[in-house]
């Protein structure tokens, strides 16, 4: 749970997409990654989880609905 004012934390995970194993990076709720197989992104996707390697940070798109999310979220607080 977030303090009053306090931004709520998130970061955001290379994960392989469930029906073409295409990497997107996705936002996740939390701090960090703590090794968990499986999640739900910031956009309601479930999506298995694995270390990703230095290529997939570097070629996996962020994903839009993420992205998009995370902005409204900015905009109902009143943050730039």
């Amino acid at each position: 749970m977030t303090e009053l004012g306090e931004t709520p934390r998130h970061y955001w995970l290379p994960t392989p997409n469930p029906d073409t194993g295409a990497f997107v990076r996705h936002a996740f709720r939390g701090r960090r990654w703590e090794s968990q197989s499986t999640d739900t992104t910031v956009c309601g996707t479930d999506v298995a989880m694995a270390k990703p390697s230095e290529l997939d940070w570097c070629t996996a798109p962020t994903c839009q609905d993420c992205n998009g999310v995370l902005r409204e979220e900015q905009q109902v607080r009143g943050e730039p």
